[in-house]
């Protein structure tokens, strides 16, 4: 009787909240899993985000292409669930397309986000393509927590990973739709897990198998020119998917949240969250689901007011509006590459030092051009400080007085940085 009670509450909330409930990626509910089950787990890839950020560097014209090398497994049930290789290649290229802006859409950024977006430079080569038939249903269960890791388990009716230090191994199956006491309530198209930390899966966070790291996706949503629908549900249009699920996905394995920031499934509309990056407006939810509404802005109080970024590939607007990563963005996932999934581009001699973050007190901001930085017990005079405008340009100043001074810049948001052997400290400024 209690668990029907419950069973009651939770599906009465879900229709009234429906938006902000509706999940078409499984990234939180991955997260909240893993939390529960090993607790420390979101302690640790927060910290993972905390550093990817202090050692990240400027994106330049000049950087590396990183290479990833790619295992997909096909574990299929239904004819229709055993994909051609040429769905799986097809689904290749638009993670090429998109990772390096090749994609054909790439100039239907807004002006507003002309400035915020580039090229991550980041490829694909696909290994190998392994098929498996299968009898188990791979499920996500709301109420108890799981998720449809089995797939990953040769002995559970899956498919063993490759290396998944050395290969980004991504399975592909029917996932099983979302119910709640047989009551039909949407479908995840896929989830990833983030990093985890440095080396990965850490003892002292007793964090779950490493052979579970990786993406899984839906097998209506890979490629192209999937010849299958997709029924999202809560009354939304029925689908026929772009590729772009996988793109979303590899953003998260490779340390990136939602735009609107991630953990707050109960919330229809809550600016306090935020994804953690600068040049991301903020954004109170996701966008109208599979929509491209550009006037949506859920969060038009806000100082450094943009509209939602109906582009970015971190969003849940429909797939053919989004075509873009922000810098910030891309700092992030290159400095993943570069650190806690070094392995995947062969080059762990490019881990960064790791730094102590500190914050400091900068006022007024936003400002007209004079910005006042209070430093309390640090000597401001041991660090290197630089002024990085949204394109990631780096302009060197000498603070005279700990006053910023910012009369020459044009109006925008810029992000002061400095560095010493120890610390670190990156705030956002805002000019009028």
């Amino acid at each position: 009787m209690k668990r029907l009670i419950v069973l009651l509450i939770l599906f009465s909330f879900l229709q009234r909240n429906s938006k902000a409930q509706h999940i078409l990626c499984g990234y939180d509910l991955a997260v909240e899993h893993l939390e529960k089950q090993y607790p420390g787990y979101k302690k640790s890839i927060d910290k993972t985000f905390k550093d990817a950020k202090i050692n990240a560097t400027p994106l330049r014209s000049s950087a590396s292409v990183y290479n990833i090398p790619v295992v997909v497994h096909v574990v299929w049930n239904e004819e229709e669930e055993r994909l051609a290789e040429s769905l799986i290649t097809s689904q290749i290229d638009i993670l090429n397309e998109d990772f390096q802006r090749l994609n054909e859409d790439a100039h239907n950024i807004r002006d507003i986000f002309t400035d915020a977006v580039g090229n991550p430079m980041i490829q694909f080569t696909l290994e190998e393509v392994i098929y498996v038939e299968t009898e188990t249903m791979f499920e996500i269960n709301l109420l108890a927590g799981t998720l449809a890791d089995d797939v990953k388990l040769t002995s559970a009716g899956g498919s063993d990973p490759r290396d998944v230090s050395s290969f980004l191994n991504i399975w592909v199956c029917k996932l099983q739709p979302l119910t709640i006491a047989g009551q039909f309530l949407g479908q995840i198209l896929g989830y990833a897990y983030p990093p985890n930390d440095l080396d990965n899966w850490p003892t002292e966070f007793q964090a779950p198998d490493p052979n579970f790291d990786g993406v899984v996706l839906d097998y209506r949503v890979v490629g192209k020119n999937n010849p299958y629908t997709i029924d999202p549900g809560l009354g939304y249009e029925i689908q026929f998917a772009k590729g772009r699920s996988a793109v979303h996905e590899v953003g998260h394995y490779l340390g990136l949240r939602h735009i609107w920031g991630d953990g707050d499934l109960t919330s229809a509309n809550s600016c306090d969250f935020d994804d953690g990056i600068e040049d991301t407006p903020n954004q109170g939810s996701s966008s109208n689901i599979l929509s491209c509404n550009a006037t949506q802005n859920t969060c038009s109080s806000s100082l450094d007011d943009l509209p939602d970024m109906i582009e970015n590939y971190m969003d849940y607007s429909e797939e053919s509006c989004q075509n873009s990563f922000t810098i910030g963005q891309i700092e992030i996932m290159r400095s993943v590459l570069e650190n806690q999934r070094c392995q995947l581009i062969q080059d762990c001699s490019l881990s960064a030092r790791q730094l102590e973050s500190i914050s400091l007190d900068i006022f007024p901001n936003p400002s007209t051009g004079t910005f006042q930085l209070n430093s309390g017990q640090v000597d401001i005079n041991e660090f290197k400080v630089e002024i990085l405008d949204i394109s990631g340009n780096s302009h060197p100043i000498n603070l005279n007085s700990n006053l910023i001074q910012l009369n020459e810049f044009a109006p925008g948001i810029y992000i002061i940085k400095g560095t010493n052997d120890k610390q670190i400290f990156q705030q956002k400024l805002i000019k009028h």
